[in-house]
């Protein structure tokens, strides 16, 4: 691929070429990669955070900021150690960020002095932050690389958060070049400084809960070690948790879509967005400022309201395809017929929720096992029934019919 000028590695592409031969030192003598939150955040690489607008992301940087200034693991993501955060926020005024900062500490019952002073905030307000312009003819500049990483490390900063990426450049988003350029600028900062940058980003309208979805060109996503996508609960998983409708709006769930250093997790992290009053009224506003604040939420369990039950139900007892029942054990052979997949796409749950799902409906005797006869291979099957709904829907042959 043509690089466009400018790009800021140009040098490094004109060193000589020099093979490190591979040394037979020991797997102890090198040094384990330099986590520095969950993992999620490591030093000297790029992380994404993306969510549609209104979803949250300032509310979880900031409550993510607190928690790795004051050490403490507040979302249940390990805190390796108190580490020094810069959360430049370019878009609201810095008056907000000061809100939003002293709203979770209260949440939290933490004080400034928990922070250490190591929890630092800029606003784009008083001063943009501008990593990637357009200059005379067709070059790519980054204004504010070099006193981006002076002030860095000068401050000690351990961790970058830039929320939002949008206002943090000048260049095409959609221009896998222009992206690939930008996450290079930023990537630079990360090695130079030896810190974790964090760049909050938005998602596309109506896209799915993958890496695809995060707006703009896909090289942004490949130049990042770690992806994240912070996705509102839909309408069927919040009956499947048993949270009221009226409070859906309030409840998010984290979606890694991509860890490249680390195994990539099982199930998902809920959040919960808490309005926290701060106090502060006066006789002109006497009820003061309610600020949201995110906190971590477990699911009450695995509970369907009778409608939801008997929308599954009446899915299950259809069966994968014609002739065929669904298989009630995920195990060799069962494949696209194993249950669990009709109950995540009908419910939106996790593989986990699923499978615990199809083990309490046989526990209740709301779905059963029988033997078949499966017509496309010719053999018998094991398969559900649905006995409330009169046991082998039309179609499917009983166990004893000749092959």
């Amino acid at each position: 691929m043509d690089l466009p000028p400018g790009r800021p590695d140009a040098a490094a592409e004109t060193a000589p070429l020099l093979p490190i031969p591979a040394a037979a030192a020991p797997a102890l003598a090198l040094a384990p990669r330099p986590w520095l939150y969950g993992d999620t955040l490591i030093g000297g690489h790029l992380s994404v955070l993306a969510a549609a607008g209104g979803a949250g992301k300032s509310a979880l940087v900031t409550a993510e900021a607190v928690a790795m200034a004051s050490g403490q693991p507040l979302l249940g993501a390990r805190v390796h150690r108190p580490l020094r955060v810069w959360l430049y926020n370019l878009e609201d005024p810095a008056a907000e960020i000061a809100r939003r900062i002293a709203a979770t500490l209260a949440h939290y019952r933490l004080g400034y002095e928990d922070l250490g002073g190591r929890l630092f905030y800029s606003s784009g307000r008083d001063r943009r932050l501008i990593l990637g312009a357009r200059g005379a003819g067709h070059a790519l500049l980054a204004p504010d690389r070099d006193a981006l990483i002076g002030t860095m490390l000068h401050r000690g900063i351990d961790v970058l958060i830039v929320d939002p990426l949008v206002r943090a450049h000048q260049l095409d988003e959609n221009s896998n070049a222009e992206m690939d350029w930008l996450a290079s600028v930023f990537i630079e900062v990360a090695e130079a400084t030896g810190a974790a940058v964090l760049l909050v980003h938005h998602v596309r309208k109506g896209a799915a809960a993958e890496a695809e979805a995060v707006r703009g060109a896909k090289a942004l996503i490949d130049a990042a070690r770690s992806a994240r996508l912070l996705v509102p609960v839909s309408g069927a998983e919040a009956e499947l948790a048993g949270i009221l409708p009226e409070e859906r709006w309030r409840h998010v769930r984290i979606e890694p879509v991509k860890a490249n250093l680390a195994p990539r997790r099982r199930g998902r992290t809920w959040l919960r967005l808490e309005s926290v009053a701060l106090g502060n009224a006066t006789e002109a506003y006497p009820e003061g400022d309610v600020v949201g604040v995110m906190a971590p939420f477990t699911p009450h369990g695995l509970s369907l309201s009778p409608a939801a039950e008997e929308r599954l139900l009446a899915r299950l007892h259809q069966g994968p395809a014609p002739g065929q029942l669904f298989a009630l054990q995920r195990r060799a052979g069962a494949g696209a017929r194993w249950a669990g997949y009709a109950v995540m796409a009908e419910l939106g749950c996790t593989m986990e929720e699923a499978a615990q799902l199809l083990r309490r409906l046989a526990e209740e005797g709301r779905i059963a096992e029988t033997l078949y006869h499966d017509p496309q291979h010719r053999k018998r099957r094991s398969g559900i029934i649905v006995p409330a709904l009169g046991g082998l829907p039309p179609g499917v042959q009983p166990a004893m019919a000749a092959v």
